[in-house]
Formats: structure tokens, sequence, C-alpha cells
């Protein structure tokens, strides 16, 4: 009996149905299972089992109470007697999932800003991060820091066991129980022996050393310092243990956390270059403010990192 409703309740997961449907089925579940404990408590008694059966048969009481609080809750809209509900949540520090609904949700105006300030998307890019077995367990150590200070769920973006299933289906990829990660919050990157090295961290007294950035773009670093200059736009915890397609359901595999990061690049010479063409309408005195602003930008010619959807535009 209690395999046959483990069995429906897995299945269920695969039913794309209101939660309201869902705590109903749940219910009714319940009182079938409650009924079989009722049936097992019998049997002990009748058996010459006075313990075990008494025992039971006060669990199977308590649990019917619950059944009959949810069968109110869930199938009317009136309030049970005899509540105890509020003194459980009280006491343990629980807090009702309407009183989670009903809060107004913090959103940031617009975006969100990572705190050492806004890049300019289109002078974006993404590097990879080189890291040793010390930085990795750093990186482990930061993420289970994010759980615990609730800034890192890991529940597959809310999805889902058939939602998952149908995902890995059409894209043939994992998916991940930390969704597209979690921007971490502090996070910095220092020159150190010719090395890009970046530091993350739940703040600047916590940090670690993550890793060394190897390559922007498609290039590696040390090609590309001497002509631009490097800036740190942001750094996101991702990976972890996901879900991929079996045979017949999805399986969750380990897999450690990295931390992806994005550079954000300046051409070393541009303020040079701002300078100079400048320089002619300061020089001429019969050229207006406006006239000015009606100068031909210079061309750039100067490389930078080059992407795949970039070297068709040059």
């Amino acid at each position: 009996m209690l395999s046959f409703l483990d069995m429906v309740n897995h299945y269920l997961g695969y039913i794309n149905v209101s939660v309201k449907i869902k705590n109903r089925v749940y219910v009714i579940l319940g009182a079938l299972g409650d009924l079989y404990l009722f049936y097992i408590a019998i049997r002990y008694l009748q058996n010459g089992h006075p313990f075990w059966g008494l025992l039971i048969l006060l669990v199977a009481l308590i649990l019917l109470y619950f059944a009959y609080l949810n069968t109110v809750y869930y199938f009317t809209q009136k309030k049970a007697p005899f509540d105890i509900s509020p003194k459980i949540e009280k006491l343990l520090h629980l807090k009702p999932k309407e009183a989670e609904l009903d809060q107004p949700k913090r959103t940031l105006g617009g975006r969100n800003i990572p705190a050492n300030g806004y890049f300019d998307e289109k002078k974006i890019l993404p590097g990879k991060l080189t890291s040793t077995p010390l930085e990795q367990e750093n990186i482990q150590h930061l993420a289970t820091r994010l759980q615990q200070n609730q800034l890192l769920q890991m529940d597959y973006s809310g999805l889902g066991e058939r939602e998952i299933l149908e995902q890995t289906r059409q894209t043939g990829k994992p998916v991940y129980a930390s969704g597209p990660g979690a921007l971490i919050p502090y996070f910095e990157m220092q020159t150190e022996n010719n090395q890009l090295v970046v530091y993350a961290g739940m703040n600047q007294a916590e940090k670690e050393r993550v890793g060394v950035v190897s390559t922007v773009g498609l290039q590696n670093v040390a090609d590309v310092r001497d002509q631009i200059e490097l800036y740190l736009a942001n750094a996101t915890l991702v990976g972890g243990p996901f879900k991929v397609l079996g045979r017949t359901s999805v399986i969750e595999q380990a897999n450690d956390f990295q931390v992806a990061v994005q550079l954000a690049y300046k051409h070393q010479n541009a303020a040079h270059q701002a300078s100079s063409a400048d320089q002619p309408a300061r020089d001429t005195t019969t050229t207006s403010r406006r006239a000015r602003y009606d100068q031909a930008p210079q061309s750039q010619t100067d490389s930078e990192p080059m992407t795949r959807t970039s070297r068709y535009h040059h």
C-alpha cells in the first residue's frame, strides 16, 4: 500500500496541473495512507501486540487530525475549528506561504547592476578562468556560503520533473540546479606576477583567490594586454549539480561549481586620441563650439579582442 502511494506521489511530479489540484490529490493520498495505518494498528491489536498496536493507532489519530485540517483548507472556504497550525508556525518560526506571496518583491530600477559599476555591453567580452585545486576548493566554499545566506537557490529554477525532462529532450543539454547561476556579492581583479588574478567572496573581508584570467574573447590575455586595458565587469557562480536525460527519466549528477567572468576593455591610447581630436578645435579661433560637434569622428583602427561575431565586421 505504501509503495503504491509513493509511486503515485512520484508520478504526480510529471503532471502539469495547478498547485491547488495537486494538494487536493495529496490530501486524498494522505487519507488513504492514514486508513492503512488504522488497519495495521487493528491487526496488531488482534494478534496480541498491544504496544505496537496502540502506538500505531496514536500516530494514525494524529495524522487523521492533520488530514482533516488539510481537507477543510483545500476543499472548502471555511476555517477549521481547533486549528493549531498558527501555534506550530509560531513555535517553529515558520512563515505561511500566503504571507510570502503577499509581500511585494524588491526589484531594482531596471537592471541588476554589479557592485563594481556599470559597463557598456558593447565593450564586454567573456573571459575564461583557470583555477588550481586550491582555488577550486575556495569556489566550492563560496557556493556553500551563498546557499547558507539564501543567495543561491538550488531548486532548478522552480522546474518540475516533467519540465526538466522536456527541456533536456529539446535541447540535449543538462539542467543545472543553480539555474543561470548567482551574482557573487564581492569580486575584484588584481595584477600579480603579470597575471590577472580574480578574488571573490561574500564581502571584501572574506575574499579568496578563485583563479587567473587566461583568455578574453577568443584570444589569450597576454596577446591583448599591450593593446587594451581590462576590467572585471562581473563574476557569476555557475555549475554545480545538474540533471540529464536518462533512459526513462532524468538523473541527477554531481558537479563542481565554477566562476564565470566577463571583462570590459578600453583601448590604452583612447585618451590620447580624444585629446588629439580636440586639439585643432582649440587652436582655431574661428571655429564655433557647434562646429566642433559637427566634426567627423576619427575611425578606430586599433585592434580589439576578436569574437566570432565581430570578426565579420572588420
